[in-house]
């Protein structure tokens, strides 16, 4: 990784891999300031491999991969020991039966919280919603929820709970399926693809080849396949 720098004399903000086209964000768990920001667009950000996916959300994007760097966590991601490690034990409680998860305690000690009246239908889906409440807790993201009820006054404006849900899936994307770890294990069954005739044997051996990684990293058929697609595996 070649570090980038927005001046001579301060420390780098992103890495670049010229070989792999992976381009990480050198955030240290802080929001960039205005001059970072536009030195970043002057690297030409949106034209790295990865700078679709990563724009509007590279803070929750690089958060994940400096926590996978330091722990050297393997694949499939142990996401409820990461969280442990992190102080962030995963706790079961009763919540309203629609809800999947959230958050307790204040920032100094909180508690990820999983409904044990959810109808998980899989490990899968459980190991993601652990992800993405993780994200919750280390991008600092408030506990609150938005509210339209009559009477009640709003504890967090829609945008800004569609902003968070959607760090939230960056991060949770980010740290199930690596983007370089993917890539990899695409590179290893994509010879599936290519050696397909016709669009029908090629639709099955697209399927084949998702199915094979989202077993490898425990995730949904579906989540991985919005996966390769982000990364642009699949064209």
């Amino acid at each position: 990784m070649s570090p980038r720098f927005a001046s001579e004399c301060e420390p780098p903000i992103a890495w670049s891999c010229p070989e792999c086209g992976l381009f990480q964000l050198e955030s240290g768990g802080r929001p960039f300031s205005p001059e970072e920001e536009a030195a970043i667009s002057s690297l030409g950000f949106g034209a790295a491999r990865e700078g679709r996916l990563a724009v509007g959300r590279p803070r929750a994007t690089a958060q994940a991969r400096e926590l996978l760097e330091t722990f050297r966590s393997d694949i499939p991601i142990d996401v409820e020991a990461l969280a442990e490690q992190l102080g962030y034990p995963v706790r079961w409680r009763t919540l309203p039966r629609e809800q999947r998860g959230g958050m307790e305690g204040d920032q100094a000690h909180r508690v990820l919280v999983l409904n044990r009246d959810y109808p998980f239908r899989s490990d899968v889906e459980r190991r993601w919603a652990v992800a993405e409440e993780l994200a919750h807790a280390v991008l600092g993201h408030s506990a609150l929820v938005a509210s339209e009820d009559p009477g009640r006054p709003r504890t967090m404006t829609e945008p800004a709970r569609i902003g968070q849900e959607r760090d939230a899936r960056a991060f949770a994307a980010e740290l199930l399926m690596p983007a370089a770890a993917v890539r990899r294990a695409f590179e290893r069954e994509q010879g599936i693809i290519l050696r397909a005739l016709g669009a029908d044997e090629r639709a099955q051996a697209v399927r084949t080849v998702i199915g094979d990684l989202a077993r490898e990293f425990r995730v949904s058929h579906q989540a991985m396949r919005i996966r390769l697609a982000e990364l642009e595996l699949l064209n």
